[in-house]
């Protein structure tokens, strides 16, 4: 039982996550859909096909636009002025991985539901396995289900996931009689759950104090909007927060992986969604972004019909408001063949459901777990050939969106090659024809524009932007401790060690602090601190992404401590010799620790200027576009003729109105944190950069740190030797 870091992805499998996302999760759906007997039929399988369909159709010329905007941004990064702040730190080699833990807990399974010890495992791609024993597992046997931790939100507290339950159906819910969906699973349910006796149909048992016993001490419970809840516990305390930690870090790892990215097709994609999202009248950001690109269109369809889904579904099932939430994420299931069950048994009538077209597809299907290819048997048990509703919605609009994202990248691989062919010769005419088009546009908004910002953005942007600085502040000042604490304790141990043993373990676990979740643990709790204060400033603009924006700090912090821990080990190693002895080389390390503090110092302040002014964008330019849409939009058109005489698919109308209220904004941020970080070097950016990249591709500008490491002072060689009392760490010591 225990954590250990997973094998680093080869250079084929970093590729294909940066640029496609993670297109094997739709195995899961894949393997659903083909394991039913007999085999669903093409016109079972219509309705859900032509959903995605219908999505893909719309979203991909967004993506297109977007691919050619990304292109543009990036050349013009390149062939434009340098900011004046750059990193000093060294770029970390190492990316961000998901640590592998595993050991024995008790899930909420079987038929009729009840806790049963497992085996689970978390593996590096983030994926939750769980097996019947651990000798199964060490043998290579299948598990009984896994899941993908995208999406997920883990609760440790037995009462918050109560009250997410009363949320999710709230008791003036009305259910109706008529349509067939029983109680009784439910009710074993509530039973195991909450420790008390609850008949089937007998609803009235349920008192507060009784609902709010907690049998089970240290629960594991994961949550997620359109799958099945996962409820899991843990035999001790220490059990419970070594899992916590690691199963918010594989979510928060998984779901960041298109944020993380600078390939330009990564931001384009996100771009893109964003861009269709409004075209369906949805403005304001959410978490809806996170996962890989194929679980991102997933969750936007899933998230269009969930509302139609549970108005429909939630008023048959009968019992309490938490009784009805169990029977949503866990039963609706259908009685069997030739039973009328599955959808029909939920009082789906054929000619005016318009979640027919989704759901006749799923009618019968087999009984796998959610999101999880079972292989013995089911984690709630048999059941028959029926199906769970949003199992099956879920598995097989991620295999069709999977799918057709795979056709699309043949196109998109030539597109990206052709885009850069033709903008690069042209990019100087290019940007002037946008500068005119801009100029214009501005003009004829400014007036709308100024008077919307005035009343609406301006009034909450200071405590919007002084919260967001809290909270980057203090989780990059927790990385900075954190950070000083380590090199110190590397100095300590090479003036008191007799071992270079313990001196070479000491250094690995130094370069080990990064994906330390223990240790880490610190900083991302201080990034988590203002969620509920920054949620209420921002929730007025319709920015509901608060988990997105902690998962942004938290992996700016790790990113940040990578960067400090791998330039710090580059330069001790290229300023120690073997000419030094104990004492002089702690005080070389002494120098050394000075420099990457004050090098962190600049990287720090740097990426929370830009952490700021991306966040505040993301909070504030959806709601003014909303705002400014039955005004200035309409304008539009009278700018398409000369766009269209540029000749480049990079610039558009409605792309260059963005950039002028984007533009607008960020002078706004900028004026607001000048304000209060009394700066003069903030500095806005035409794409409003969250963070500095992970990759190492095209990021092989010389820094500062490879400077000063190629030119570091060195000892003439004296051939004094090394007192034998402190041998000094060998060549490649601090090598990260």
């Amino acid at each position: 039982m225990g954590g250990r870091p997973s094998s680093p992805l080869d250079k084929q499998q970093q590729q294909h996550l940066r640029e496609t996302g993670s297109h094997y999760v739709a195995q899961v759906g894949l393997e659903l859909l083909s394991s039913s007997d007999p085999p669903i039929s093409t016109s079972q399988n219509a309705g859900i096909t032509g959903q995605v369909d219908t999505l893909m159709r719309n979203f991909l010329p967004c993506y297109r636009g977007q691919l050619a905007a990304s292109i543009l941004r990036q050349i013009s990064r390149e062939l434009g002025p340098q900011e004046p702040a750059r990193s000093q730190l060294l770029r970390s080699k190492k990316l961000p991985q998901v640590r592998e833990h595993r050991g024995p807990l008790t899930q909420l399974r079987g038929h009729p539901p009840r806790w049963q010890p497992i085996f689970c495992v978390l593996r590096g791609d983030g994926r939750l396995e769980w097996f019947s024993h651990k000798e199964e597992y060490e043998n290579g046997g299948h598990p009984l289900g896994s899941t993908a931790l995208t999406g997920y939100t883990l609760l440790t507290s037995q009462r918050e996931y109560l009250r997410l339950l009363d949320a999710l159906c709230p008791d003036s819910l009305a259910a109706a009689p008529t349509l067939g969906v029983t109680t009784t699973n439910v009710s074993s349910i509530a039973k195991c759950l909450l420790g008390v006796s609850v008949a089937p149909g007998d609803h009235t048992q349920e008192e507060p104090d009784s609902l709010l016993e907690v049998p089970v001490s240290f629960p594991l419970f994961l949550q997620h909007p359109f799958r099945r809840h996962l409820c899991f516990s843990a035999a001790t305390r220490e059990a419970q927060h070594a899992w916590r930690l690691a199963l918010q870090g594989g979510i928060r790892l998984r779901g960041t992986v298109l944020q993380r990215s600078q390939a330009p097709a990564a931001r384009a994609f996100l771009d893109a969604v964003r861009l269709y999202r409004q075209h369906q009248g949805h403005f304001g950001d959410d978490d809806v972004t996170l996962g890989s690109d194929a679980e991102v269109l997933t969750a936007v369809l899933m998230r269009e019909q969930l509302p139609a889904l549970r108005a429909q579904t939630l008023p048959g099932l009968r019992g309490s408001g938490r009784a009805r939430a169990w029977a949503w994420t866990e039963v609706c299931p259908a009685s069997g063949p030739g039973t009328g069950g599955g959808i029909r048994a939920l009082g789906f009538p054929s000619h005016d459901c318009r979640l027919n077209s989704l759901l006749v597809s799923l009618t019968p299907i087999p009984a796998p777990c959610l999101g999880s290819v079972p292989h013995s048997c089911p984690a709630w048990g048999p059941l028959d050939r029926s199906g769970q509703l949003l199992d099956a919605v879920h598995a097989a609009v991620l295999a069709g969106a999977s799918a057709g994202l795979r056709a699309f990248q043949p196109e998109k691989d030539e597109l990206l090659a052709s885009l850069e062919k033709a903008i690069r010769p042209d990019m100087d005419q290019l940007l002037r024809q946008r500068a005119r088009v801009a100029g214009r546009l501005r003009t004829d908004i400014r007036g709308p524009l100024e008077s919307c910002l005035r009343r609406e953005v301006d009034p909450q942007l200071p405590r919007v932007v002084q919260t967001l600085l809290r909270t980057v502040e203090a989780s990059l000042e927790a990385v900075r401790t954190l950070l000083a604490q380590g090199m110190d304790r590397l100095s300590r141990r090479l003036r008191q060690s007799s071992s270079g043993t313990r001196l070479r373990r000491e250094v690995y676990s130094f370069g080990e602090m990064p994906w330390d979740l223990a240790l880490m643990q610190t900083c991302y709790r201080e990034a988590e601190r203002s969620h509920g204060r920054l949620g209420q400033l921002a929730a007025p603009f319709g920015f509901l992404g608060m988990q997105s924006l902690v998962f942004g700090a938290q992996d700016l912090a790790q990113q940040l401590i990578a960067d400090a821990v791998a330039t710090f080990l580059q330069l001790a190693d290229q300023c120690l010799t073997m000419a030094l002895n104990c004492d002089q080389a702690a005080q070389r390390l002494e120098r050394v620790r000075g420099r990457v503090l004050k090098k962190f110092e600049s990287d720090s302040g740097l990426a929370q200027r830009r952490f700021i002014q991306g966040w505040g964008l993301c909070i504030f330019l959806p709601f003014v576009l909303s705002q400014l849409e039955p005004s200035c939009k309409k304008e539009l058109p009278e700018f398409e003729g000369d766009v269209l005489a540029m000749g480049s698919q990079a610039l558009t109308t409605e792309g260059i109105y963005e950039d002028v209220i984007r533009g607008c904004l960020l002078q706004r941020i900028d004026r607001e944190l000048k304000k209060t970080l009394g700066a003069n070097d903030v500095s806005c950016t035409l794409d409003g950069c969250l963070e500095v990249p992970w990759e190492q591709e095209g990021a092989d500008e010389e820094t500062e740190a490879e400077r000063e490491g190629r030119t570091c002072s060195r000892q003439p060689g004296s051939g004094a030797q090394i007192q034998p009392l402190c041998p000094p760490p060998s060549q490649g010591t601090f090598r990260s």
